[in-house]
């Protein structure tokens, strides 16, 4: 005879000794959208007293939460110096979209084989929302669409391991459009760059949809990489400018 399984009437159940998530979780997020969305620049650094004060925690929950962070690449905790914004070169930010270039090309194959018929529909909705926010100039609603119909195909693999994977290389790529975008403005052609995947997904064309991904994010990497490539010459140009600056003052007291 099966055990009768009652529960004391004098302890807690589960869910009322968990009722709120680690205060340095519910941080956490927060703390991530501000260097995500560059409120917060490369190489700034993150003042723990002030972040204490901001959130109205103690320093033991926030360094829980910065770790997670460093752990992520977004920050790095120097000794004597605490966290900085980390800045990724051109490099390290090619290698993360190939990252991203063939978890999104697979994502594709894999909806175009077996995505169930809500997932299509949900892909074919956002895209014609991106469209329509694209034709308003609403830049705003538009890249949040965007972010919506990726993430969209990503989960419809039903694949936890991908899905898990490309959140965490999606930190990385939103700080990145986040910079593009702030010079960018949306155009009709950015939402129509979507078409052919939509096309090849919702007709179950497993290679094409694959490839028509590749092909998007392929331009996408190009636009990010060309940004931060100028970027980085403007900073040397200055770099030199003030090298230059200093040794003609230097001379000019000799």
């Amino acid at each position: 005879m099966a055990e009768s399984k009652k529960s004391d009437g004098n302890a807690p159940s589960s869910a009322s000794v968990v009722r709120y998530p680690p205060i340095h979780d519910q941080i956490l997020p927060h703390l991530r959208r501000d260097i995500v969305e560059n409120r917060w620049k490369s190489g700034a650094r993150l003042s723990e007293p002030l972040l204490c004060k901001q959130f109205g925690v103690s320093r033991t929950p926030l360094r829980e939460a910065l770790k997670t962070l460093e752990a992520e690449g977004l920050i790095r905790l120097v000794p004597h110096v605490g966290a900085v914004v980390t800045d990724p070169g051109a490099t390290e930010i090619g290698e993360t979209m190939e990252i991203l270039i063939g978890l999104e090309q697979l994502a594709a194959i894999r909806v175009a084989q077996s995505g169930p018929q809500e997932v299509l529909h949900d892909i074919q909705r956002i895209y014609e929302e991106m469209r329509q926010a694209a034709r308003r100039g609403d830049a705003s609603r538009y890249y949040e669409l965007n972010d919506d119909f990726h993430i969209c195909i990503v989960r419809g693999t039903g694949n936890r391991s991908l899905v898990d994977m490309h959140e965490k290389i999606m930190w990385h790529v939103h700080r990145e459009r986040h910079r593009v975008n702030e010079v960018e403005s949306v155009s009709v052609e950015s939402a129509e760059s979507h078409h052919e995947i939509v096309d090849a997904i919702v007709k179950r064309r497993a290679e094409n949809a694959g490839m028509a991904m590749r092909k998007h994010l392929e331009n996408v990497s190009r636009l990010i990489l060309a940004n931060r490539l100028a970027e980085q010459d403007i900073a040397a140009a200055r770099t030199g400018q003030a090298k230059s600056k200093t040794k003609v003052g230097r001379s000019g007291r000799s």
